[in-house]
């Protein structure tokens, strides 16, 4: 890791990170919220002008605070491609499976898996993380039957909508690894970003030529895809890539549950949809997942720091 690693500070670092990467999934659960408040445009269309104006951001940022070297290395890297990779197939995934399959069930498969794929694919778990993700994933799916529950007429999920489910939960999975792994090799978190969303936006720029983004015109089109690219893209990745620097991915994929979490209470408080006991009972249980997981990382920080600094023995 690129952090200070010294004893005094790896307790500090990996509960900064911890709470970072918390933070940055939180902006991540307004995006419905922001998209349901917004005028009604197409989901396709609206993750490619999203992809597009952050990038056009990050790229800036790069461009005017970092050295421009660090593009170009950054850009040679193959977690840089997997990432933007990750990022397009997680936004063209993630919207299709919520009109194939609903919110509820997609956003249980995509969000629900991603810790289980990321603990498997890196082979980071122990029985502690698959107790806190049991628990937490096991609150999901509470918290989602709930809403399910509250709604008349929920969108029947296809075969197809289950499949771009996995596809998402897949890709979502793909970005924290290669994030994870770009961490490890110190390189400007700016650039790096820049360079990600580079990739995803040229990945789905045929749908913003081909689509209708003529609602990028209006004053509401443009509120809209100005937060969804400052907010939940810009500021939340900076928060969530930081992080990754100091948490292991399987980590960062459960403490990454607290997203549906933020959607469903900006949904009772803005949005007006009811929470039912059975989801304030399976948010409680995802908090209580999660709060393992970040004293899991306290706990291994501690061990780290008395291997480091052992006990002076008398002499």
């Amino acid at each position: 890791m690129c952090a200070d690693t010294t004893a005094t500070s790896t307790r500090v670092d990996r509960l900064r990170s911890s709470l970072l990467v918390l933070s940055g999934a939180a902006l991540f659960g307004t995006v419905g919220t922001a998209q349901l408040l917004g005028p009604e445009v197409p989901s396709p269309e609206l993750a490619a002008v999203r992809l597009l104006a952050s990038a056009a951001l990050l790229l800036l940022v790069a461009l005017g605070t970092a050295p421009a070297a660090s593009l170009v290395v950054v850009l040679r890297e193959a977690p840089t491609w997997w990432a933007g990779a990750g990022q397009a197939g997680f936004n063209l995934c993630f919207l299709g499976a919520m009109t194939q399959s609903g919110v509820s069930v997609g956003t249980l498969i995509a969000i629900g898996a991603t810790p289980l794929l990321t603990g498997l694919a890196t082979r980071h778990t122990s029985r502690t993380w698959l107790t806190a993700t049991g628990i937490a994933v096991a609150g999901l799916t509470m918290l989602v039957v709930g809403q399910l529950d509250s709604h008349a007429g929920p969108t029947a999920p296809s075969a197809a909508g289950i499949l771009l489910a996995l596809g998402a939960s897949a890709s979502y999975a793909t970005y924290i690894i290669a994030g994870n792994a770009a961490a490890d090799r110190c390189h400007d978190l700016r650039s790096y970003l820049a360079v990600v969303f580079s990739i995803a936006a040229l990945m789905t720029l045929p749908i913003a030529v081909l689509g209708n983004v003529r609602w990028v015109t209006d004053v509401e089109g443009l509120v809209l895809v100005g937060y969804m690219a400052l907010v939940p893209t810009v500021l939340a990745y900076s928060l969530f890539n930081r992080g990754l620097a100091g948490v292991r991915s399987g980590t960062a994929a459960t403490l990454g549950l607290i997203e549906p979490v933020v959607a469903a209470l900006l949904a009772f408080a803005l949005l007006g949809e009811r929470l039912t006991a059975m989801g304030v009972v399976g948010a409680l249980l995802i908090f209580a997942g999660l709060l393992i997981v970040v004293r899991v990382e306290s706990g291994v920080a501690k061990a780290t720091q008395k291997q480091e600094n052992p006990a002076p023995v008398d002499t």
